[in-house]
């Protein structure tokens, strides 16, 4: 005896779903062993010398202080330390005394055309100088 075609449509994708709804994830731990991830323990920059960093690194990439976060200091000797800014996506190292005197702000990271055009632009803004006018093209 032979069962029904329309019985079999119904059952057969049922048939087919049930191993993968088994094998779903349900939020319970995994059996499988993971990785452990370790992040290094810094602790935290010095105000004395984070701070006039973040305010150079402020005036030099035309944002606010808010978007610039000191990551790292190390002495250098001579009365010297070089600070990690972290200034929104790019590096910048910052060399300042122990009396907070920034020497300089340089970027580690190469930037990209679009960053140059927005510092040059900000910085003609700075200085009240009028914006380039483009020119467009005629199309003919």
């Amino acid at each position: 005896m032979r069962l029904p075609t329309v019985i079999l449509s119904r059952i057969a994708p049922l048939a087919i779903l049930i191993p993968l709804a088994a094998c779903s994830t349900t939020g319970a731990p995994s059996m499988m062993p993971t990785m452990p991830t370790f992040a290094p323990v810094r602790p935290p920059v010095n105000a004395a010398l984070a701070q006039p960093c973040i305010a150079a690194a402020s005036s030099k990439y035309f944002m606010g202080e808010s978007n610039i976060k000191a990551v790292d200091a190390e002495p250098m000797g001579g009365g010297l330390n070089q600070v990690r800014l972290k200034v929104d996506i790019r590096d910048a190292m910052c060399t300042v005394t122990d009396k907070g005197k920034v020497r300089s702000v340089v970027d580690t990271m190469p930037k990209s055309a679009d960053q140059l055009a927005a510092e040059e632009a900000a910085a003609r803004k700075a200085a009240g100088e009028p914006a380039p006018v483009k020119k467009s093209k005629k199309s003919s």
